[in-house]
């Protein structure tokens, strides 16, 4: 058996380590909503003073660490310094291992080595911090709220509102149960600012915003000039409808604390309500002062484009794709730009750059349309076959797409093919039958509309879609009122108080000369979903029962509601009516 030799770890050996353990000044930054972590301290060599003997196995380990980490080898060097902390359960150790972790996002291992420095450094109040830390940042909030308490009786400044933003991960029970552990405190410490306000986000959070501004203005009484209280209370006045006085609270608060970015982005993003001019001024502001910050990029680029003003909406994108930020969703914005001024390359080049996020939908559609219109239905066939390839679950869907895509624009010969093409691959597919019905229902194909109709009945005999279409059809443009009878009874039954079918029904009443029965059925309708096409209808029975002033002014409103849909003009030339 080898025996260990004690040695002592030299005073002028170089530990890379987390500087400033404490989280005092990250955290005093934060704003009261944020649910951002707490920013990672940079990495930097320190110089230890004498400390314990370790066994040579130990000793070693850590210079491996040590090696490790001058060389950027995290990985390693982390796994070495968490290694010897359970083994040696020695409290530096420890904290380097939880730093490392933290530096690493390693949220699991930070807490793992946190407790063990907690353990053996009960009172040490940065293993209390960084204790609380760890256990908010995977979503222990109880228990971060436990260490942040014996934080705050060792007389250190526990993370009590950070805590707090974090609950909107919890439930409305474990929310409840979180501001019973505030409620509690603060009978001990009624005075302490991190208990006030964090309780007040809480209650917040709960919707409960008077309660919620009540106990913000005890933080505030007692605290004045504090930043995280009067953040918290603008919020609630926007929160409340109070928005005027929201925005006098935050401008007079930034004349006080101008460099203050955190009240700033929350002034703004008020604004962006109100004042689009103004939001967009405090945002250019914002990116002076946070010149790495994608996020205010964004925002500023989207404000700018929202008020028309392409110039410097189109810089912030651009800067975006410079800084690596952002990137689909500034390619999105930037092709936006581009088609609005009709450079049509431009655009392209930026839709198809458009890989992922919220935007890839609309990137694609928005191709898809510039494909259309310039007649290149190569292109466009060409670009979706990409997206189904890359998309193969979402190939059904697509094909709908391209060939409504093609409806709108006025291509139904082309819009046909798509369709057939989609129902070759999916033959059962109720979205692409009923898309090719509507489609032949409106170049007058009655029997395609009609074949196609049955089919998704035979496929699904409860679509209501299908058995509204057809029993409208049937109603309009037949006199198989005994048929479409039928099928608008089961569609009003499966769905009782839609607009759509209540139209139809009432409409197939028009056709039966049932005109009480037509005018109960329509004005329901109209009542439910004011729109045109309903409009139209209601008018023309009103008309036909003589009430032309009523008609008149249902008409009116329907052209209001639409003014460029054609279907009210229609029947008004049909009636040879006025208004």
């Amino acid at each position: 058996m080898v025996k260990h030799r004690p040695l002592i770890l030299s005073s002028m050996t170089l530990f890379w380590v987390l500087s400033g353990c404490s989280l005092q000044s990250a955290r005093s930054q934060a704003s009261p909503e944020s649910d951002t972590p707490l920013p990672k301290p940079p990495l930097e060599v320190r110089i230890e003073q004498p400390a314990r003997a370790f066994p040579t196995e130990t000793l070693y380990s850590l210079l491996a660490a040590e090696i490790a980490g001058s060389r950027a080898q995290y990985d390693l060097a982390l796994s070495n310094y968490a290694q010897q902390a359970r083994e040696t359960r020695d409290p530096q150790i420890a904290e380097r291992a939880t730093l490392i972790a933290r530096y690493m996002s390693n949220n699991t291992l930070a807490l793992e080595m946190a407790r063990i420095w907690v353990d053996a450094a009960p009172h040490n109040k940065d293993a209390l911090a960084n204790t609380s830390m760890a256990y908010m940042q995977t979503g222990q909030l109880r228990d971060a709220f436990t260490y942040s308490r014996r934080l705050l009786e060792e007389g250190g400044d526990p993370l009590f509102q950070n805590i707090a933003a974090t609950a909107t991960t919890l439930d409305e029970d474990n929310r409840a149960r979180l501001l019973n552990d505030f409620t509690a405190l603060l009978q001990q410490h009624p005075r302490d600012e991190q208990l006030l306000v964090g309780a007040g986000i809480l209650l917040q959070q709960q919707g409960n915003y008077e309660e919620a501004m009540n106990i913000n203005r005890q933080a505030l009484k007692l605290h004045p000039s504090s930043i995280p209280a009067a953040i918290l209370e603008a919020n609630l006045l926007h929160q409340l409808k109070r928005d005027q006085e929201a925005i006098a609270k935050m401008d007079a608060l930034l004349d006080l604390y101008p460099d203050n970015t955190s009240l700033r982005q929350q002034y703004a993003r008020i604004l962006t309500r109100h004042n689009l001019e103004l939001a967009q001024e405090q945002f250019q502001i914002l990116v002076k002062q946070r010149p790495g910050d994608g996020d205010m990029l964004l925002s500023l680029g989207i404000i700018a484009l929202e008020r028309k003003d392409s110039a410097t909406a189109k810089q912030a994108f651009e800067e975006l794709l410079d800084k690596d930020q952002h990137l689909s969703t500034a390619h999105y914005y930037l092709g936006r730009i581009a088609e609005a001024r009709e450079d049509w390359p431009e655009a392209i080049i930026n839709y198809l750059q458009v890989d992922s996020g919220n935007d890839f939908l609309s990137a694609t559609l928005s191709l898809l349309g510039i494909f259309v219109r310039q007649e290149d239905f190569l292109s466009a066939q060409q670009h979706m076959n990409r997206i189904r390839l890359r998309f193969p679950d979402q190939s059904e869907a697509l094909y709908v797409l391209h060939s409504q895509t093609l409806v709108k624009y006025n291509y139904p010969d082309e819009a046909d093919k798509v369709m057939s093409e989609g129902l070759a691959s999916f033959p059962n597919s109720t979205r692409l039958l009923f898309a090719r019905a509507m489609l032949n229902n409106q170049r007058n194909n009655f029997a395609a509309t009609e074949r196609d109709l049955r089919q998704i009945l035979r496929l699904d005999a409860d679509n209501v879609s299908a058995l509204n279409s057809l029993g409208y059809i049937l109603a309009d443009r037949t006199q198989r009122y005994e048929e479409a009878t039928r099928l608008l009874e089961k569609a009003l039954r499966l769905k009782p108080d839609d607009p759509a079918i209540m139209d139809s029904m009432g409409w197939l009443y028009y056709r039966l000369g049932k005109y009480p029965e037509a005018l109960g059925q329509l004005r329901s309708a109209f009542d439910l979903s004011p729109n045109a096409e309903i409009a139209a209808h209601l008018g023309e029975i009103l008309w036909m029962v003589g009430d032309k002033t009523e008609a008149r002014r249902i008409w009116q409103e329907g052209i209001k509601l639409s003014p460029n849909d054609p279907v009210i003009q229609k029947t008004l030339q049909r009636l040879k009516a006025d208004l």
